[in-house]
């Protein structure tokens, strides 16, 4: 969907975000599922997500976890693949291009796919962990995934273990009843609130603590953008909401400030 279909008012905000970006010093951006469900990702917690399908308190619970780590890792197996296989949308494109132009200071991001790097963002920071790094859940020795898939093939059964100590092996994502990583949630933390503008892609802010992010910025007198195509609970504290998909907004608002910059340039 391009930008002629787009409503009036929704071209405006466009601009009004691009506005706001290009004139900031120390913005960050916060995504969750939405950017990556473009990318043909399935969502965990919304309708027809994954947790429906699969009860997070079977398979996606740390003590389940320790209980029978096998049950975890059939509901990887089906899940798995098209976390593996997705690439970077328009939207991850649009964000890598902000940071490479330097509107944007980091991603913080709760999606555990690593489709950012992908895109080409670099300061990126993975609150909910990464599917693509493993560790041993007893002595934490390091895994890659193309360690894993070779175990997988060659030993047949679930759960991998570790050639060390022969635990189970967990990707590094963070299951329920798990803390969040300390260095990524501190950076996070002082990111938003150093921010004076926070554009939220693609999030419910349904997840806490992540979703208490936004009031670190606006407690310092930051303004949020908010493009996600439902509305949040902080859609009525932000400068700017565009309910839409974040793959056909991010690119536009990028195009707009592109035009700022090229109208600055010409001035000088």
């Amino acid at each position: 969907m391009g930008a002629k279909i787009l409503k009036h008012t929704q071209r405006e905000k466009i601009h009004k975000a691009a506005e706001l970006l290009f004139k900031s010093k120390s913005a960050v951006v916060l995504t969750g599922a939405g950017i990556s469900t473009e990318s043909g990702i399935p969502d965990f917690r919304g309708d027809h997500g994954i947790w429906e399908k699969y009860k997070p308190e079977i398979y996606g619970n740390i003590k389940s976890f320790i209980r029978d780590p096998q049950k975890f890792w059939q509901m990887a197996e089906k899940v798995a693949p098209k976390l593996f296989t997705a690439n970077p949308n328009p939207g991850h494109i649009a964000l890598a291009e902000l940071e490479d132009m330097d509107l944007l200071k980091a991603v913080i991001t709760q999606n555990i796919d690593e489709l950012h790097q992908k895109a080409g963002s670099v300061l990126v920071y993975e609150v909910h962990g990464n599917i693509n790094r493993f560790n041993c859940f007893g002595c934490r020795a390091s895994y890659t995934k193309k360690q894993v898939l070779q175990k997988l093939k060659k030993e047949k059964s679930y759960p991998p273990t570790c050639d060390i100590c022969t635990a189970p092996l967990k990707p590094s994502v963070v299951l329920f009843g798990e803390g969040l990583p300390t260095f990524e949630i501190y950076q996070s933390q002082a990111l938003a609130q150093k921010a004076d503008v926070m554009l939220i892609a693609g999030s419910s802010l349904s997840v806490a603590p992540v979703c208490d992010l936004p009031a670190y910025t606006l407690s310092e007198g930051g303004k949020l953008i908010i493009v996600n195509d439902r509305p949040t609970h902080l859609d009525n504290k932000a400068e700017i909401v565009i309910h839409h998909k974040t793959g056909t907004i991010l690119p536009l608002i990028v195009e707009e400030i592109k035009k700022l910059k090229a109208e600055k340039d010409s001035n000088v």
